[in-house]
């Protein structure tokens, strides 16, 4: 479906979505502009009703810093990568939405109540949830585990191969992303971007940036149909 498109991923060369590019016929090159930081938590998930979980990354930190999800707790996944992270590790999911990754939507599926919401995430993450959240009868507690910030540098093959326009696509899966691209390499004028979803859509159009197309399902099968969406030849 992607044969002879050159793809460039901004993240390491792993993990299934990159696998799957490659599956599909596209040559990739996947290589990180930006470093995750654990930061020391100012929460904590205890008593927790529900625990929000936004994103794979959010289940690596909680590893790391050894925070485990209460007995008892349920557990909403923002979309299918981050509920599979969470099955991997034995956390049943209670609450997924259909369709978009996002805490928009996420907010829409959460039905009304009460008790305590605990959402421990990025830095960089909007409070859209918490507050849709609140507004439905919770008590909600956000707080950062970890932030991300773009590399001092990025190698300089990738870099003339990027300024050139030697890739056909270029690949965004989160505001983060996005803003780390900016920062390091910019947009070259012709570079066709690709959004992974919502969050990093919006993202790109508030740095200025045209998105070529976006995936309507955060998994592998949603982003190679938005790629092999784009126009042929261009």
């Amino acid at each position: 479906m992607l044969a002879g498109l050159r793809i460039f991923v901004p993240r390491a060369d792993t993990g299934t979505l990159v696998g799957a590019l490659r599956a599909a016929g596209a040559e990739v090159v996947a290589e990180p502009v930006q470093r995750r930081v654990t930061l020391r938590p100012e929460g904590t998930l205890d008593a927790a009703d529900w625990v929000a979980l936004t994103s794979p990354a959010t289940l690596e930190v909680l590893d790391e810093l050894r925070l485990r999800i209460p007995d008892g707790a349920r557990v909403a996944a923002v979309g299918a990568a981050t509920a599979q992270a969470a099955r991997g590790r034995g956390i049943r999911v209670d609450l997924m939405p259909d369709g978009a990754s996002s805490a928009a939507a996420l907010a829409d599926a959460w039905p009304e109540g009460s008790g305590r919401v605990v959402i421990p995430g990025s830095a960089l993450s909007s409070t859209v949830l918490a507050d849709e959240l609140r507004r439905k009868g919770y008590a909600v507690d956000q707080f950062a585990i970890y932030t991300m910030e773009p590399l001092d540098e990025v190698p300089g093959k990738l870099r003339n191969e990027y300024l050139r326009c030697l890739f056909d696509v270029v690949v965004i899966l989160a505001g983060s992303m996005g803003r780390a691209v900016d920062a390091l390499l910019g947009w070259p004028q012709g570079v066709r971007v690709v959004a992974f979803g919502p969050p990093s859509a919006a993202a790109l159009r508030h740095l200025g940036v045209e998105v070529s197309a976006e995936a309507r399902t955060q998994d592998p099968d949603g982003l190679i149909r938005a790629i092999a969406s784009l126009p042929k030849g261009q």
